[in-house]
């Protein structure tokens, strides 16, 4: 899914060098491919805008075993980072830092992390810029005696 959402990008980030993280084996989770591909998106997007004067720019984009049974999806840049003030903000609509867009970005991906019962959460990036953490629940194994329908598993 992660890396179908990049595809998009195919061209468009010219002078960023990117670095992927695929991690093998991990538990399949229960996503709307298309709603998440969309959240990617919108990271990647505000990822390569951050870094638009910076000298060195990294963007780094991993999915990864997280912890209490959940999968990781890191989006992390070399950008100008968040500041204190603005982490808390950040999420909220019709907040943004740049000039332009409509501040729905990260509120359209909080929302659909969320839709997905998962967490996001951005950090300081070291040694500049942020890093956007984003933990999806793991479909756990259905007990034997379970029957019924099981939602669609995808991996991430």
């Amino acid at each position: 899914v992660v890396a179908g959402a990049l595809a998009v990008f195919h061209g468009r980030l010219d002078g960023i060098s990117i670095e992927t993280s695929f991690g093998a084996g991990l538990p399949a989770v229960n996503l709307d491919r298309e709603q998440f591909e969309r959240a990617v998106v919108n990271l990647v997007d505000n990822a390569a805008e951050a870094m638009q004067d910076s000298l060195v720019k990294k963007l780094y984009i991993a999915t990864q075993p997280g912890a209490a049974e959940t999968v990781e999806l890191v989006v992390a840049d070399s950008g100008c980072g968040v500041s204190p003030e603005e982490k808390e903000k950040l999420f909220l609509p019709y907040f943004s830092t740049k000039n332009r867009g409509t501040g729905l970005g990260l509120a359209i991906v909080s929302h659909i992390v969320a839709e997905h019962n998962g967490t996001i959460r951005v950090e300081d990036n070291r040694p500049a810029g942020a890093r956007f953490t984003v933990e999806i629940p793991a479909l756990m194994e259905p007990e034997p005696a379970e029957t019924g329908a099981r939602p669609a598993a995808v991996q991430v």
